[in-house]
């Protein structure tokens, strides 16, 4: 069982946010995807951020698509230029784990942190990853993003796979900071075969859980 202590879930970021929290941080270089998920935690917590999570807080980040601006940016590049005269940076930010590294870097977090992608239901999967590392003791409390940014892929989606894209998915995030509970559930989540949704999440839902007062607990089926 999960014990929700915090969350915040956004669908709309302002630019003037992103370039707050990348001259807070010093994300000079840091990709879109990255900023993102830096602005995510800062907006959850505005008063605190960025100190305020023990080094042994785990860190899971959740996406379908992962940073994929960067990512078709850096497959572009390797068809237009040779290898040595491709940026490193470049390479590196099309990692999927490297918003993670970022934000452990810059919260001080030295806890187990992941990176993973899922199709179907990323917020839900991580959820269980999340019951997972509190249910071994691997750390006392987990910060978990789900993050999701959008550009040419997301754009393309509904004419690429209508069928599951009915409509293009959203620049949104999710962020919950969770602990380990044994109180009864007073809420039950379970994958969603529907992309049509919020991370997975049929959107009554998600705005079901967004409007939920803290703390509640998750049971995960």
């Amino acid at each position: 069982m999960l014990l929700v202590k915090q969350q915040k879930f956004i669908e709309t970021f302002a630019e003037a946010d992103i370039k707050a929290v990348k001259s807070q941080c010093g994300l000079r270089r840091a990709d879109h995807f990255t900023a993102l998920g830096a602005t995510a935690i800062k907006l959850t917590f505005p008063e605190q951020f960025p100190s305020f999570l023990p080094a042994d807080t785990g860190l899971i980040v959740t996406s379908s698509f992962g940073p994929h601006r960067t990512v078709f940016a850096m497959l572009d590049d390797i068809l237009d230029y040779p290898e040595d005269q491709m940026l490193p940076t470049k390479f590196s930010h099309s990692v999927h784990n490297a918003v993670a590294s970022y934000l452990g870097t810059i919260l001080g977090l030295k806890g187990p942190a992941f990176a993973i992608s899922n199709f179907e239901s990323p917020l839900v999967e991580a959820l269980k990853l999340a019951d997972t590392l509190l249910a071994a003791n691997l750390c006392p409390q987990v910060l978990l993003l789900a993050i999701e940014e959008h550009a040419l892929l997301t754009q393309s989606l509904p004419t690429l796979y209508p069928e599951r894209f009915p409509s293009e998915p959203k620049e949104a995030a999710a962020v919950f900071l969770l602990e380990s509970s044994s109180e009864p559930a007073t809420v039950n989540l379970q994958p969603n075969d529907s992309q049509d949704g919020f991370f997975g999440l049929p959107v009554e839902q998600a705005n079901a859980l967004a409007q939920k007062p803290l703390p509640y607990t998750i049971a995960l089926s």
